[in-house]
């Protein structure tokens, strides 16, 4: 085993634009549907199936790409995932057709793993005294480039047009990747296993591992309370505010706040039990909810409503998503392969389930849905065994 070294400060920067730049990948399209709709005279709603298409290549690419970082030289891997990427956003920004930005869309996802490489690497690499305060740093980086890759792409869309955006972000993520490629270190694989045969242990490992399991769960109620409010939240305001997507767009900014929270989550996790650091977000969150209840639809309280549950709902995640990197460094990507396919299946079921509640109950139904999420993470956490027989289900 390599002894650890320190990390320079130019290494983690460009880290961290790498992470940023990879997620970013997952979201341009959202903030252009009208554009690129238009340029080939579709109507915006026709666009649902590049948002899919993403995303599913995006969770393809966790269940089945991300282990490889266990499998593959790091210095190979992670410059030729982000090199990669970078090609396939500037093939979408000459794509002549839907159907076709559609296909390098699941290419485009299932590259944007190249952060969660990243992440899983230092994990392997950092020391165990320096290794919070790199994770924390990266996942920041990882917030904010979900944040700022909406509101870059749809203000760079107006000035010099969405096949602009596409292949100027492709061009610096293929930049990115070429300078990864001096700065990580050359490692042996983590893992001597074929891939196929790496893949039939991942069953077995979350099988191994309750502490993973329980982590992921958590985790995973949540990120639903997060997905469920913004996957629904524009067409509630539209429907009751009568708020443009424009106006509804502007809140995004209250993701600014959550910026911190690995920082936070750090400072919480000094002073006390992780787990009581769970119970104490999850109780902040019930609160704001409980409150928005009572005071309904005002622009203050859905502000406040957004950046609790945003705090709450990333500082958990940094909270459990570095525990599962310190269960098994050397397998850092394999464990963060499980709890990332359990972390994006989450977002989806509350997308669903929030589009239920919300529908069924509009304003009482978004405050009161993430409040029912935070719940049953903080009853996951007393739950352990119940817990894990719910994960071998």
């Amino acid at each position: 085993m390599q002894t650890a070294t320190p990390l320079s400060r130019w290494a983690l920067a460009l880290y961290c634009l790498a992470v940023g730049f990879s997620v970013a990948a997952v979201v341009y399209h959202q903030s252009m549907t009208q554009m690129i709709a238009a340029s080939f005279g579709l109507p915006s709603g026709a666009l649902w199936g590049l948002s899919v298409a993403t995303q599913s290549g995006y969770g393809a690419g966790l269940i089945f790409g991300l282990p490889l970082g266990d499998s593959l030289s790091p210095r190979r891997l992670i410059p030729a995932v982000m090199s990669g990427l970078g090609g396939v956003l500037m093939l979408l920004a000459v794509a002549p057709s839907l159907p076709v930005m559609i296909v390098f869309g699941v290419l485009a996802g299932l590259l944007s793993i190249g952060g969660q490489l990243v992440i899983a690497y230092c994990a392997r690499t950092c020391s165990a005294a320096e290794r919070p305060a790199v994770i924390g740093s990266l996942l920041s980086s990882l917030f904010a480039g979900l944040l700022l890759a909406r509101v870059l792409a749809g203000w760079g869309s107006v000035q010099i047009g969405w096949r602009g955006v596409y292949m100027t972000v492709g061009a610096l993520t293929v930049l990115l990747g070429l300078a990864m490629r001096r700065a990580i270190r050359a490692l042996p694989p983590a893992a001597s296993v074929g891939y196929v045969r790496m893949l039939g242990q991942q069953a077995q490992r979350w099988l191994d591992h309750a502490e993973l399991r329980r982590y992921a769960l958590i985790a995973a109620c949540f990120f639903a309370a997060s997905n469920g409010i913004w996957a629904n939240l524009g067409s509630l305001t539209f429907a009751t505010l009568h708020w443009s997507a424009g106006q509804t767009g502007l809140l995004a900014f209250t993701s600014l706040f959550a910026l911190r929270s690995p920082k936070l989550a750090m400072w919480m996790q000094q002073r006390m039990r992780w787990q009581n650091a769970v119970i104490l977000l999850g109780m902040a969150m019930a609160l704001v909810s409980l409150l928005g209840m009572v005071e309904g639809a005002s622009l203050p309280m859905i502000i406040a409503f957004l950046i609790f549950t945003d705090i709450g709902v990333r500082s958990v995640q940094a909270l459990t998503q570095s525990r599962v990197l310190d269960i098994d460094p050397p397998a850092a990507s394999r464990l963060n392969s499980l709890y990332m396919t359990v972390f994006f299946f989450g977002a989806a079921i509350g997308s669903w389930l929030g589009g239920v509640t919300i529908h069924h109950l509009g304003w009482a139904g978004m405050y009161l849905f993430p409040l029912l999420c935070a719940g049953a993470g903080i009853a996951l956490l007393h739950l352990p065994g119940s817990a894990a027989k719910l994960a071998k289900v």
